[in-house]
């Protein structure tokens, strides 16, 4: 013979002999007072269901139909809660079944017939429509918490009144809490339970960034949808439900709101550092049956660390939660993201950005904050930075190559030069853009290295012997806008294809290195191009032609033309040095 009961949270019907007294749906106890009733051989059997509040409290009977079916003989029978299935409030929500009870109220999922999608309604206790004051601070909290929109967060959608009674409608989440499946499947695997701690962080980010603070989160109000996605719900809520004591429940309150302090979003970080110790472990950080046996717990035995439960968690995980559950509010993280950042692999933001979400600046530098440096050790890495910088600033004078070739001209004489050059050449069209850059040699440099060995191979760029340092000026008749990534022209970005792009190559001293012009389209029918004016070209480059003679071209030119020349000769300064030049056009 056994006891069948009802359970007063689900409304399952239960055998508390073979389940231990507990229901094995929502794990709610039964009162050791509940009185059941015999279901052996008889034809009709009773199902005993607590009454709501009490543990003694005399059952009430529902009889079965008679025969070997044992169904209800009408659905009256089974608790529905305020509401049955088939209600229609408002016009507008159809019920179609409750889905949890506590001390926040009741949970429906119903139709909106209006938008055509399912609805969440959650309906206030009693007591919150009778105090005006709780109201409308529930209507404060109702208009922060719907300027919440982020993946991980359960959208608030409005707050209503039917019949003397408050409602909230929010986004309908189809899956189930972290509670219920702590219960049921222990603690998560830890690439799992990563995944899922980040999500909680990225949605508890969001709300804070808002000014929402959650003051209940806890696994119960962490649900996990269909996808396995996170959703955090109740946003802002548990402030509503009470008294500032009670606002919340005190398994996984901060010390400061146990105390009846101020709440903020660093209240929120130790609760997210319970929800995580359970997420890791599977194990509560803190169990009582009472809040005075927490409080004890607490204050005197302290918070057992996570690797004493798991030996293989990563230290890095232990670290991020135990630092999230110090009772000094200054020393927890600064935000949810700072607690994702100091968590093993992955980036905290890259989850936000795939999601589609933008982070603000400030969420940015909290994704960067792990931990906190002391001002000695900060100033001793400031005070080896600035050492570092003098010493560099000191060997650049006798090693770096701005050493051994300063430039001997300015650069806005050189900027000048190149436009006087390019005007002496024909190319007079104003620019609409142009950009300037300093560059080395890289040719000469490479043949020095190469030919030379010796110590003292680089002392010959002191006296000028060859151009070393190359100044570029490009400019266009459209913007110089680069392709890719860059955010500013280069050499060769945007490519020197658009008519009137022009790029002019000086040495420190000014004379002509590289000269490349795209010209003007012409028609077919144009009259024919001059021949290009070498001897102005030799005269920009600082070069006597009469010391040159014509020569067999040989390299390839970069850009299409029908005039291909060459030349060698000499420099009037380095006589013994033979030149070589090319040229298109």
């Amino acid at each position: 013979m056994a006891k069948i009961l009802s359970c007063p949270n689900c409304a399952a019907v239960v055998v508390p002999e073979e389940s231990g007294n507990v229901c094995p749906q929502c794990r709610t106890p039964f009162p050791s007072g509940a009185v059941g009733v015999v279901d052996g051989s008889e034809e009709t059997s009773d199902v005993t269901r607590m009454a709501e509040g009490s543990g003694s409290s005399a059952p009430s009977k529902v009889t079965r139909t008679s025969g070997s079916s044992g169904w209800l003989s009408t659905s009256g029978a089974i608790d529905h809660g305020r509401f049955a299935p088939g209600t229609l409030l408002g016009g507008r929500y159809r019920i179609v079944e409750r889905r949890g009870r506590g001390g926040m109220g009741e949970v429906y999922r119903a139709d909106d017939l209006k938008l055509g999608q399912p609805v969440a309604l959650k309906f206030l206790p009693a007591d919150v429509d009778r105090d005006p004051a709780r109201l409308t601070q529930l209507h404060s909290e109702v208009r922060m918490a719907r300027q919440v929109s982020h993946p991980n967060v359960c959208r608030v959608y409005d707050i209503d009144e039917i019949e003397g009674s408050t409602f909230l409608s929010m986004e309908y989440v189809d899956g189930e809490d972290l509670a219920l499946l702590l219960r049921r499947i222990g603690r998560f695997h830890e690439d799992r339970a990563l995944e899922i701690a980040r999500q909680i962080c990225a949605g508890l980010a969001a709300a804070h960034e808002r000014g929402v603070v959650h003051r209940d989160l806890k696994p119960a109000n962490v649900m996990l949808d269909g996808t396995g996605k996170v959703r955090i719900t109740d946003f802002g809520l548990a402030g509503v439900a009470g008294e500032t004591i009670r606002a919340g429940t005190p398994a996984y309150m901060a010390p400061e709101q146990l105390s009846g302090g101020e709440v903020t979003p660093r209240s929120d970080i130790y609760a997210l550092g319970l929800v995580l110790y359970e997420v890791f472990t599977g194990q509560r950080a803190l169990e009582g049956k009472n809040l005075a046996e927490l409080i004890q717990k607490r204050e005197q035995s302290g918070i057992t660390p996570p690797t004493a439960i798991v030996k293989t968690l990563d230290p890095k995980i232990e670290a991020a939660i135990m630092r999230c559950l110090r009772p000094e509010v200054a020393e927890r993280p600064a935000s949810a993201l700072a607690v994702a950042a100091a968590l093993p692999g992955g980036d905290p933001l890259a989850a936000a950005f795939a999601a589609g979400e933008t982070p603000s600046p400030d969420m940015v530098a909290a994704a960067g904050q792990t931990e906190a440096l002391h001002p000695a050790i900060g100033l001793a890495l400031v005070a080896t930075v600035v050492a570092g910088l003098l010493a560099l600033g000191a060997l650049g004078d006798r090693y770096l190559l701005f050493s051994y070739a300063p430039m001997r001209r300015s650069l806005g004489y050189l900027d000048d030069r190149a436009r006087e050059i390019a005007t002496s050449l024909g190319y007079t069209a104003t620019a609409v853009d142009s950009a300037r850059a300093l560059g080395t040699n890289p040719s000469f440099i490479r043949w020095v290295g190469e030919k030379d060995k010796s110590a003292t191979r680089w002392n010959g760029l002191r006296n000028g012997a060859a151009p070393v340092m190359f100044f570029h000026r490009r400019e266009s008749l459209q913007p110089l806008v680069p392709l890719g990534n860059y955010w500013a022209p280069t050499l060769g970005n945007p490519p020197p294809t658009t008519v009137g792009m022009l790029r002019v190559t000086l040495d420190d001293l000014g004379r002509l290195m590289f000269l490349e012009a795209e010209p003007p389209l012409m028609a077919r029918n144009a009259p024919a191009a001059k021949d290009p004016s070498w001897t102005t070209l030799f005269a920009a480059a600082g070069l006597d032609m009469s010391r040159f003679h014509t020569v067999e071209p040989m390299w390839i030119p970069r850009m299409h033309g029908t005039d291909w020349a060459a030349w060698e000769g000499t420099a009037a300064d380095h006589p013994d040095v033979t030149l070589r030049v090319e040229s298109s056009a």
